[in-house]
């Protein structure tokens, strides 16, 4: 397995996903589309952590379970990785959340990577009876949490007494298929990018290529405070259904975002069949990119 579909970016390539968040998209169109994805050159496919439809302010939308959803689809595809844009670490025990994702990496063969972030939607809380903490809890649950992740990842079994979480002698196993899980932290909170510089293997920033680079550079920073190699974090940038209707508005889109770092690009997906301009995407600009960015 290549260092690509292990979630670690070989230095001088590109990454290419697609997102198909679940409002709206009943399971056949989700298995065409991230099926697409797998067929056609894709290096991962992303659903969300959401528990009802966000699309137009319709909560009654269909929208499956994320994690149930990664399982099933890790069956129906073969190459792309996998994973959740991102996890709200509100949403279940670490402990647990660690559990489903090891086992998706295990029925796909090692191809989940675990997004995660410090959860931000109070409606979908309160819908559902989950505990709400303030935004300084919530990263404090977050950075418990990406402790937990490690421990399970690296020990036999868990001790662990923190101010929001607690194991007592937790047998973790099995292990990740390749060792490690790689970790998206979805966020450029000032508190959350220090998590971003110990632990991520990719980070999701937002803004225009500008406010990237802003970002970016803080980051860089961080690191040198933890005594981590920047080049180590893949900056990874979600954009709109809007990149994808031509290869001129994909290309445009790539080359002003990886001029400031940026390494993975991870356009939502419209629902329904993928248009013919997707397909000229994935069989043509993609390939073109890579070429592009090997030769700067």
């Amino acid at each position: 397995m290549s260092d690509s579909k292990q979630g670690r970016i070989p230095s001088g390539e590109l990454h290419f996903g697609i997102v198909a968040g679940q409002h709206y998209r009943e399971w056949p169109e989700l298995v065409e589309q991230f099926q697409w994805a797998d067929e056609t050159g894709w290096d991962s496919a992303w659903g969300f952590d959401h528990f009802f439809s966000l699309r137009d302010g319709d909560e009654m939308g269909v929208c499956l379970d994320g994690w149930t959803l990664l399982g099933a689809l890790a069956m129906q595809t073969s190459n792309v990785q996998l994973g959740l844009m991102v996890t709200g670490i509100t949403h279940r025990l670490p402990s647990v959340l660690f559990k489903q994702a090891v086992s998706v990496d295990h029925v796909s063969g090692g191809r989940c990577i675990l997004g995660v972030g410090a959860a931000w939607n109070k409606r979908e809380h309160e819908a559902y009876g989950i505990p709400f903490p303030s935004p300084k809890e919530r990263v404090d649950m977050f950075a418990e949490a990406m402790e937990i992740f490690h421990l399970a990842e690296t020990q036999e079994r868990v001790d662990f007494a923190g101010e929001q979480y607690t194991l007592v002698n937790a047998p973790f196993e099995p292990k990740p298929v390749n060792g490690h899980i790689p970790v998206m932290i979805g966020s450029t909170g000032r508190r959350m990018m220090r998590y971003v510089a110990r632990y991520a293997d990719m980070w999701d920033g937002s803004g225009t290529p500008e406010e990237f680079a802003a970002y970016g550079e803080r980051l860089k920073r961080l690191c040198d405070e933890v005594g981590r190699d920047p080049a180590e974090i893949c900056w990874s940038c979600q954009s709109g259904v809007n990149t994808l209707e031509s290869v001129d508005a994909f290309i445009d889109h790539v080359k002003s975002y990886a001029a400031v770092g940026v390494q993975a690009f991870l356009p939502v997906i419209p629902t329904g069949t993928p248009t013919a301009a997707m397909h000229e995407i994935a069989e043509q600009a993609i390939p073109e990119l890579r070429e592009w960015y090997r030769s700067q």
